[in-house]
């Protein structure tokens, strides 16, 4: 599960590279579910909350999953955003209740710098 702490990790990492965290950021957001049906219904929630989605087959997956050997797909939800700490925190705590209510996880985001 993703929190604050993790929020702050990357928001450091952005701020040291020169990031305007005031500026819109090109931002994925990636979720793993167990089922391709789990991952198309979440899609689906993030499309009408304003993300573009792309659900794929992911091998690779998340570490629990990595761990786990169980089959897996990849929900990346794509969008722009100012990365404001609070902003960033309520969508953390939005992705890990939506990856949880259908039984997946959420491994985080990352941005592009904009300066």
């Amino acid at each position: 599960m993703v929190d604050e702490n993790t929020d702050r990790q990357v928001l450091d990492a952005m701020r040291q590279c020169g990031a305007d965290l005031t500026k819109p950021a090109h931002t994925l957001h990636y979720l793993y579910f167990r089922s391709l049906e789990a991952a198309q219904v979440a899609a689906d929630e993030l499309r009408m909350k304003g993300y573009e989605v792309d659900v794929r087959d992911s091998p690779g997956g998340s570490l629990m999953q990595q761990t786990s050997g169980e089959s897996q797909f990849c929900c990346v939800a794509e969008t722009r955003a100012g990365p404001a700490e609070a902003d960033v925190f309520a969508t953390t705590k939005y992705m890990n209740a939506l990856a949880e209510r259908h039984g997946g996880e959420y491994d985080g985001w990352e941005a592009s710098v904009e300066k």
